[in-house]
């Protein structure tokens, strides 16, 4: 299990073929990051980032809520 801070860094949402998509960067325990996933309000997926920047967390968000991350 992945312990991570309680309030998320970073929120991105959007819409994508007519699902609204939502993404959360959070920041983790051990310093990587979680990005969380979510369609029409309904968790799809977690994603762990390790090595790499806090930017690298972002941009794997900002792709999943553009449709980029399917």
């Amino acid at each position: 299990m992945i312990s991570c801070e309680p309030k998320a860094l970073h929120e991105f949402r959007g819409e994508y073929k007519g699902k609204e998509r939502w993404a959360l960067v959070y920041r983790t325990l051990d310093n990587q990051y979680l990005v969380r996933f979510f369609i029409n309000q309904v968790w799809r997926e977690d994603r762990y980032i390790s090595d790499h920047s806090e930017v690298y967390a972002e941009d794997t968000a900002e792709n999943f809520v553009l449709g980029v991350i399917k």
